[in-house]
C-alpha cells in the first residue's frame, strides 16, 4: 500500500475522532468515557436493619412472655383443678362425717328417748283412792275435778266446776289433757255404779300426771251429801 494513502487514512481517523470528542463534550447527554466513582449511602439501610433487629428482639420477647403466660395459665389451671378436686374430696369427706355424726346422734337420741320412756314408765305414780270427806276438802281447795261419765250424764248433773272428759270416747277428747298441767292435783269421778273414773285416773298416770285421786263415791254420793253441784 502507498505510504501517502496510509497517512491520509490516519489523518481522516484522527479528524473524525477529534470531531466526535468535541461533539460529545458539547452534548449534555454525552457519554462518559471515564466512569465516576458513585458514593453509596448505606446509613438508611443500617437504620432499617437496626429497626428490624429491634422488631425481632421485641417479637422474641413477646413470644417468651406469651409462652411464660401460657405455662403459668397451665400451672394455675392444674393448681385450680387440684384445689377443686381437693375441695370435692373434702366436701365428700365432710358430708360422710356429717352423715355418720347424724346417724350417731339419731341413734343416741333414740337411746335417750328409750331411756326416758323407760324412766317414765317406772316413774308412774299410782292414783290414790279417796272418800267423800277428803274429796270435799280437795274441792274446797279448788282443785280440778274430772267427770269421766258420758256427756248426757254430765249434762243431767255434775259436781260444780267439774270438767267432762267422757272416758268411753277418750280418743275424741284426749286433746283436753294437753291443757292440763301435770304437776297439779286432779280428782276423777263417775257414778257409784261405774268404774270409768278408775280407768281415767290410770290413763292420766300413764300420761305423766302424778297427783291423781279417785273419788269412788262419785256423783251419786256427792249429790246425796248436798255438796255444790251444777
Amino acid at each position: 500500500m502507498n505510504k501517502s494513502i496510509i497517512i491520509q487514512i490516519c489523518c481522516i481517523l484522527a479528524l473524525t475522532l477529534a470531531v466526535g470528542i468535541f461533539f460529545n463534550l458539547a452534548n449534555p447527554n454525552r457519554i462518559q468515557f471515564i466512569g465516576n466513582e458513585e458514593i453509596v449511602d448505606f446509613s438508611k439501610s443500617d437504620s432499617l436493619m437496626n429497626a428490624l433487629k429491634k422488631q425481632d428482639s421485641i417479637q422474641r420477647a413477646a413470644d417468651s412472655v406469651k409462652t411464660n403466660s401460657l405455662n403459668r395459665e397451665d400451672s394455675l389451671r392444674l393448681v385450680n383443678e387440684k384445689r377443686l378436686q381437693d375441695s370435692i374430696l373434702a366436701k365428700n369427706k365432710s358430708d360422710s362425717l356429717k352423715n355418720i355424726q347424724d346417724s350417731l346422734k339419731t341413734a343416741d337420741q333414740k337411746k335417750q328417748d328409750s331411756i326416758k320412756n323407760s324412766q317414765q314408765v317406772q316413774e308412774i305414780t299410782k292414783p290414790v283412792d279417796i272418800k267423800i270427806d277428803f274429796a270435799k276438802a280437795l274441792f274446797d281447795k279448788k282443785y280440778r275435778f274430772l267427770d269421766a261419765r258420758d256427756v248426757s250424764d254430765y249434762s243431767a248433773g255434775h259436781i260444780q266446776g267439774a270438767m267432762n272428759i267422757p272416758f268411753h270416747e277418750i280418743e275424741k277428747y284426749k286433746d283436753r289433757f294437753n291443757d292440763l298441767p301435770k304437776d297439779q292435783v286432779y280428782v276423777t269421778y263417775c257414778s257409784s255404779a261405774c268404774d270409768v273414773s278408775i280407768d281415767m285416773a290410770y290413763y292420766m298416770a300413764k300420761l305423766g300426771f302424778k297427783k291423781v285421786y279417785i273419788f269412788h263415791g262419785g256423783w251419786d254420793e256427792w249429790k246425796n251429801a248436798g255438796y255444790p253441784a251444777n
